[in-house]
Formats: structure tokens, C-alpha cells, sequence
């Protein structure tokens, strides 16, 4: 009898550490944040910008006012680097750039009279509304860094090209209402560096263009940039 239960004994006591082991093994596969077992999970693959959009570099006779608002909208591939907190975003995207000021786009003759060439010069004349606006497809490609945290700490620092689709001036002044698209010697090219920071799906972003807004023969040293918030959903 004793033998009996003895043998008893010992086989609830295997079970026992057996029950004891499966839990232990179970915490670690239900633990979501598990540095080790970390497995990273494609993000923030859309993007939606609303940016104060200006020019450095434009005369001291242009001034521009609060108008200055663009946006932008891109969406990407997320494709996470191993295990690690770092993916590498790429993609494609629209934006509107906004420049709104006092500046009068004039056409001159050159003195050799085979080329037009753009001049900006302040308006004279008082005026409800006055921009200029292009707008742009452009390619993303983004180096990006999560932390494994449950509020989830973003930083990202990329390049984009783009290409001008259209560009425009709206003017609202006492001659009446005006939109002249095509502005001559604007460079259809863009190119530069984005930046974003932020937790979660609430972002600081900036951008800025190392393209200049227009060719040999418009202003010089003119170059666009861009300082907003960055809503990505998903």
C-alpha cells in the first residue's frame, strides 16, 4: 500500500512540473514585448501632410503671409530590417506647394531677344490673394527607426524626388480675378531630404529641396521648403 502511494505521489509530482513548464514557456510566447522574441511588423504606410510651405533665398522685396499652407499625401512599403527597430520605407506621393506673397511674376525680354526670362517684383497695386502654387508627384525612400515600446517612439530621416505636374498663379486684385498656368522657366525638378519625428500616429515633419524653383533663366538661389504635422493612420 505504501508503494502504491508512493508511486502516486511521484507521477502528480511530474505532472506538476511539467504544468509548471508549459506555463513558463507560455508567458514567453504571450509576452508582446519580448525583447529577444521581437518580431517587427510593417508601418506607417500612409502618410497625410499639412505644412506651412515657403522659399528660402526669394528677394528681400517679397513678403510672404500666414496663406503659405500645402499638403501632401504618400503611401509606402514598410519593410522591416530583421529583427530590429529599423525598416526602410519607399513609395510614391502627391503635394501642393503654396507660396503665397506679394510677388508679381514679370516676363523680360533679354537683351539678345532670343530668350524670355522670369523676374519677381513686389505688387504695386493693393490685393485680396495672391500665389503661386505647383504641384508634384514625388518617390519616398525612407530610413526609419521604432522603439519596442507601447506608446511607439518615430524617427525618420529619408530623400524624395519629384516632378511638377502643374504649376500656377492666383491673383485676386482691383483688375479682377486671374489664373495663369505655365509660368516660364519654372524647373519641373525636385529633389531633397524630409525629416520626421513623433510618437505614435502624430508626427513633426520638415522637408527641404536642394532643387531650385526655377531654371537659368528665373531667379536665382530660390528653394523650396516645408515645416508641418504628419498624420499616419496606418
Amino acid at each position: 500500500m505504501k508503494k502504491t502511494i508512493y508511486s502516486l505521489c511521484v507521477v502528480v509530482s511530474c505532472f506538476h512540473l511539467q504544468a509548471q513548464k508549459d506555463t513558463s514557456k507560455l508567458k514567453k510566447v504571450l509576452s508582446e514585448f519580448d525583447v529577444k522574441n521581437y518580431k517587427s511588423d510593417p508601418k506607417d504606410r500612409l502618410i497625410f501632410e499639412a505644412n506651412y510651405t515657403g522659399w528660402l533665398g526669394a528677394p528681400s522685396t517679397i513678403k510672404t503671409d500666414w496663406k503659405c499652407v500645402g499638403f501632401g499625401f504618400y503611401t509606402l512599403f514598410d519593410k522591416p530590417i530583421s529583427n530590429s527597430n529599423f525598416s526602410f520605407g519607399y513609395g510614391l506621393g502627391f503635394y501642393s506647394h503654396n507660396y503665397s506673397s506679394n510677388a508679381n511674376f514679370v516676363y523680360q525680354m533679354d537683351s539678345s531677344k532670343h530668350h524670355v526670362a522670369t523676374v519677381l517684383e513686389p505688387k504695386t497695386t493693393p490685393y485680396i490673394a495672391n500665389r503661386y502654387n505647383e504641384r508634384s508627384f514625388e518617390i519616398p525612400l525612407e530610413l526609419r527607426f521604432r522603439t519596442k515600446t507601447t506608446r511607439v517612439f518615430k524617427l525618420m530621416l529619408g530623400a524624395k524626388v519629384g516632378y511638377v505636374i502643374s504649376n500656377f498663379i492666383k491673383s485676386d486684385d482691383a483688375d479682377g480675378r486671374i489664373r495663369l498656368y505655365n509660368i516660364k522657366n519654372v524647373n519641373p525638378l525636385r529633389y531633397g531630404v524630409v525629416f520626421r519625428v513623433g510618437v505614435e500616429q502624430i508626427c513633426l515633419t520638415a522637408s527641404y529641396y536642394f532643387s531650385e524653383v526655377f531654371k537659368e533663366y528665373g531667379p536665382k538661389g530660390i528653394n523650396p521648403f516645408s515645416i508641418g504635422i504628419a498624420i499616419i493612420p496606418y
